[in-house]
């Protein structure tokens, strides 16, 4: 059985730690083999279990067992590094661009969004092992999430276009490491990659408030993971002022999507086994924490007729005149505002021309067809 990936994300100081955890606690209850996993250093997962790892020396970085079929993980950079360095010949090495050799894993322990790719490196190795049947990940905000999720298709721009320097002065420069390691390690980042869009896989789990700016946000984020091709599994409308009834305010974010509403409860401290059972309670009121999900993708190509197909992308609350498109060769670009993904064409639809393009109903649809040769 695939080992079911279960994103928290949402808007800063919300309490995405706190739902990551009671949702692991609960679905270990049920029986599920159960990792809780955080490669966000700012937070405290082990907190939120009442544990310290850190006095742990066994720890460094390992799953922890915090009880029956549940175990957490928090990201240790350094010791995650160490491991997967190889004095400058390793994976990561060759993932920086190799010729590395003289270089310590101390020196690049700080490069800009090294946690998120050593976080899929992590989770390739769960996914494989399949020790465990879900792993709850407490993610970070909603940038790091997609710079999170968009890590693999950036290996794999690198490696595509990575050439000796000699054929082109306009190429990326090639890695001076073991190209077979760059290889083997930007195939695995694809899987892993592959299962973060899979709906039957991986969902996400936003959690917001309802004030304004967290309004604002959460309609950013269904934009951005829509785009990503990632699929929304559920909304947790947390701390939310006791006697209020938000039932209208949640219908224009929720939608279609399963929406649990959470008041706030004293000073919302929740830390240990007891108040995490207790929060989880309240959050899940008995039912299962990990929903059956769909098997529709949300970024998905259909074929119409022969040469004839369409990419539909999930994009909700965005009008027609906020899509840019454009198309280089297999990768067809498309810019929402800020928000940008190239999506790698299928080869039997790179040969087409793309046709037409038009939002509907929150939905991005673009034809591809074959050029008719004019007589």
């Amino acid at each position: 059985m695939m080992t079911r990936i279960l994103l928290v994300s949402g808007c800063g100081g919300v309490g995405k730690t706190t739902v990551a955890a009671a949702t692991g606690l609960a679905a270990a209850r049920r029986g599920l083999r159960t990792l809780v996993f955080s490669f966000d250093t700012s937070r405290d997962l082990s907190g939120a279990f009442g544990l310290d790892v850190r006095v742990r020396p066994e720890s460094q970085g390992l799953p922890v067992r915090v009880e029956e079929s549940l175990h957490l993980q928090e990201l240790d950079v350094p010791a995650e590094l160490q491991r997967r360095w190889s004095a400058g010949r390793g994976e990561v090495a060759a993932l920086l661009g190799g010729g590395l050799e003289e270089v310590t894993a101390e020196e690049v322990a700080l490069t800009p969004g090294l946690d998120a790719l050593l976080a899929l490196l992590l989770l390739d190795e769960h996914t494989r092992a399949r020790t465990y049947e879900l792993i709850v990940i407490d993610g970070p905000s909603l940038g790091d999430l997609l710079r999170f999720v968009g890590g693999a298709d950036a290996v794999s721009w690198f490696a595509r276009r990575s050439r000796p320097p000699e054929q082109s002065a306009r190429r990326v420069r090639a890695a001076r490491g073991d190209p077979d390691v760059l290889h083997a390690v930007s195939d695995r980042l694809m899987d892993v990659g592959a299962l973060l869009r899979d709906p039957s896989v991986t969902t996400v789990r936003w959690v917001t408030t309802l004030d304004t700016r967290a309004r604002q946000a959460t309609r950013r984020a269904c934009t951005a993971l829509g785009l990503q091709g990632v699929a929304l599994d559920g909304m947790v409308f947390n701390r939310l002022v006791p006697g209020t009834s938000p039932v209208e305010g949640l219908q224009d974010l929720a939608g279609a999507v399963p929406a649990t509403e959470m008041e706030r409860q004293g000073d919302d401290e929740v830390s240990g086994i007891a108040a995490l059972e207790s929060f989880a309670s309240r959050l899940y009121r008995g039912e299962d924490p990990v929903r059956p999900v769909g098997s529709h993708p949300v970024l998905g190509v259909r074929k119409d007729a022969v040469d004839e197909y369409r990419l539909e992308v999930q994009l909700p609350f965005v009008r027609k005149e906020e899509v840019a498109l454009s198309r280089r060769e297999a990768e067809l670009v498309i810019q929402v505002g800020a928000l940008r993904r190239n999506v790698l064409l299928p080869r039997m639809v790179a040969r087409l021309a793309t046709s037409a393009a038009r939002m509907d109903d929150g939905k991005l649809v673009v034809e591809f067809k074959k050029e008719r040769v004019q007589t």
